[in-house]
């Protein structure tokens, strides 16, 4: 058990790492996920936005959107409470 890494899968916690800066482990967080259910396009377009291979200027207001919508996401939540 000591070997034994706690995996979670979720997509709330690959947009925590987006928050954070930190996108590899967005990415890598969105392929598992999408692993596990292929034909989720929300998943899908996730690892393509944060694909090294997505020109620079592109991206960045790709995240940018992405981050936008993230923290709409959070007021929304936060409003209910």
């Amino acid at each position: 058990m000591a070997e034994e890494k706690l995996r979670i899968l979720s997509s709330t916690l690959a947009e925590i790492y987006i928050l954070q800066g930190h996108l590899d482990k967005a990415r890598e967080m969105y392929e598992r996920l999408l692993s596990k259910d292929e034909e989720n396009s929300l998943y899908r377009s996730r690892v393509s936005l944060l694909s090294r291979h997505t020109p620079g200027v592109k991206r960045l207001k790709l995240l940018s959107s992405l981050l936008k919508k993230i923290e709409e996401k959070r007021d929304d939540r936060e409003a209910i409470k």
